[in-house]
This record gives structure tokens, C-alpha cells and sequence, in this order.
């Protein structure tokens, strides 16, 4: 059952620029483990550091989406992205119990689904190459559409009414503001990380 959780995604291995971790065994190493719970904590800083504001509804997956994508790159088996997200988690109580960073929620919502999201993408045979880029797309454009969701329910109850530069309005617009940012995010991810042709390995 283990075995079969984290089973490797060995369709990646053509397709990626960098080298995995260790090297590929059935089961899931402590080195690999330690490398996706940094990559989930490395995406979290990012998000709740980095303060910048594009002003672009939904762009805050931006700044989340290469660590995840290079820690699935580093570590191609399933459930990697889920891992992820866990680490993400931590690293957000940590931060905010030391009064580090802020971050709203919508972005953290798009930063802890992105690693499920990924998941989900890479379900089935995995194909490498231009549908590489295509999975991770689907899975920014997923990740951001729930925070637009959490985005929505927070102005439609009120809770933001401490928050700066928060959207006065909802909109197809708004929508696809944030689809198009989480889509941009999963095709950066892969082009940083994956090339468009595959290679053999």
C-alpha cells in the first residue's frame, strides 16, 4: 500500500532538466521526503515574505508555484505534491507564530491546494514533454479557481474589512484574472523545470 502511494512518476524522467534527488527506488527516502518538506516550506516564504503587489487579482501563485514544481522535479512520484503542501502548512503556523510575513487568505489557499492539485494533474500515465507543461497548467489554473472561491466568500461575509487593497467587485474578469495567473504559474514551474520535447534520459 505504501509502495503503491508513492510510487515514482517515471514518465518525468525524460522531460526533466534537473537530476532527481536520489536515485529513483519504490519506495520513498528520508532524502526525498526532507526535500519535498522544504520545498513546500521554501513556497510558503516566498507567498508570506515577499511582499509585492501586482496588483493583478490571483498572482500570488506565482511566487508558489516554481519551488513546488522544482520539488516535483526533484522528487517525481505521486503523492509529492500532497507532501508538499504539508510542509507548506507547517512552515505557514511557524511563521505566523513568530510574527513573520503576512499572508491573505486566498493566496495560502492557492499555495496549500497547489501540491494536491499537482497530484491530481499527474494522475494516470504519466506523458512527458509539451503535456508536462499542460498538467501543470491545469493544475495552477485548479489551485487558483479554489482561491478565488475562498477569495469571493471572504468579501461576500465581510472579513476583509481591515485588509488594504482588497477587490470591490466580482466578475468573470476577476475569473480569469486568477485562472490565467495560475496557469502562467504551472507553465513557469515547467519551463524552468522540464523541457517542452522530451529526451531519453
Amino acid at each position: 500500500m505504501f509502495k503503491l502511494a508513492f510510487e515514482p512518476h517515471y514518465g518525468l524522467g525524460p522531460a526533466r532538466r534537473i537530476s532527481p534527488v536520489v536515485r529513483q527506488s519504490d519506495y520513498l527516502t528520508g532524502g526525498e521526503l526532507a526535500t519535498l518538506l522544504f520545498a513546500g516550506s521554501l513556497a510558503t516564504v516566498a507567498v508570506v515574505s515577499i511582499s509585492h503587489s501586482m496588483r493583478i487579482p490571483g498572482h500570488a501563485i506565482l511566487r508558489a508555484a516554481l519551488p513546488m514544481v522544482c520539488g516535483m522535479a526533484l522528487v517525481p512520484r505521486r503523492l509529492a505534491g500532497s507532501i508538499m503542501s504539508l510542509g507548506a502548512g507547517a512552515a505557514a503556523l511557524g511563521l505566523s507564530a513568530a510574527g513573520v510575513g503576512t499572508g491573505q487568505p486566498a493566496a495560502l489557499v492557492a499555495l496549500f491546494a497547489l501540491g494536491p492539485a499537482i497530484d491530481l494533474a499527474m494522475m494516470g500515465p504519466t506523458t512527458s514533454g509539451w503535456r508536462v507543461y499542460l498538467r501543470f497548467a491545469l493544475a495552477g489554473m485548479l489551485a487558483n479557481s479554489l482561491a478565488f472561491a475562498v477569495r469571493l466568500a471572504v468579501s461576500w461575509f465581510q472579513l476583509d474589512n481591515l485588509r488594504p487593497h482588497t477587490l470591490t467587485h466580482f466578475g468573470v474578469g476577476v475569473f480569469l484574472s486568477y485562472a490565467a495567473c495560475g496557469a502562467v504559474a504551472g507553465l513557469l514551474g515547467a519551463a524552468v523545470c522540464f523541457r517542452f520535447s522530451a529526451r531519453p534520459e
